[in-house]
């Protein structure tokens, strides 16, 4: 039997592993169509997530830095999150992460990307919206468990910080590719 990349693996059957608040592992006992050959592949389920490209009027985007539990350091990040059952759609939940982690809202928000962070492991999206005009407008309302340094940050500086590799987390890596685009081709997604 040839391999067809169109034709789906066979599920033979699901176990979950683990149920936290922020995702759940399953154990899947997989089928491969080419081979008939059976194996165990897990999987992370976890909802879909949000990064915020947020721009103010002088042209500066606004940068957060926080400790990371995986990486056991802190990390130079655009806001972000996960998007919740209250919102409306990724554009909302990324106006309510900016305002959450930083204080800032501006104009309203534009979808200029979304991407599956690892298909490997999991089957989520993470969208990229951009908010233009960014400026302060109240205070931070952190979760009991983050602890968010928010700073302003110029194009030049930027581009310096990913080319050093100061500023390396992928998600955002890819989120500034995708502003990169709707900078120059006025990308936009929909979604």
């Amino acid at each position: 039997m040839a391999c067809s990349n169109d034709e789906k693996w066979i599920n033979l059957s699901t176990e979950e592993v683990l149920n936290t608040h922020i995702f759940k592992i399953y154990k899947d006992r997989t089928r491969c169509p080419r081979t008939n050959v059976e194996a165990d592949f897990y999987r992370f389920d976890t909802g879909d997530w949000v990064n915020v490209i947020a721009v103010t009027p002088e042209n500066k985007m606004v940068i957060i830095k926080q400790f990371r539990h995986g990486s056991q350091d802190i990390k130079l990040e655009i806001p972000g999150g996960c998007i919740d059952a209250t919102d409306t759609d990724p554009i909302d939940a990324g106006a309510r992460e900016l305002l959450e982690e930083t204080g800032f809202a501006g104009d309203a928000g534009v979808m200029i990307g979304r991407v599956q962070p690892n298909p490997a492991l999991q089957g989520n999206y993470c969208y990229t919206v951009l908010i233009t005009n960014a400026h302060k407008i109240s205070a931070v309302r952190l979760e009991d468990m983050e602890d968010i340094e928010t700073t302003l940050v110029d194009m030049p500086t930027l581009e310096k910080l990913v080319i050093e590799q100061k500023l390396d987390h992928g998600l955002v890596i890819n989120a500034l590719y995708f502003y990169d685009l709707y900078q120059r081709k006025n990308c936009k997604f929909e979604l």
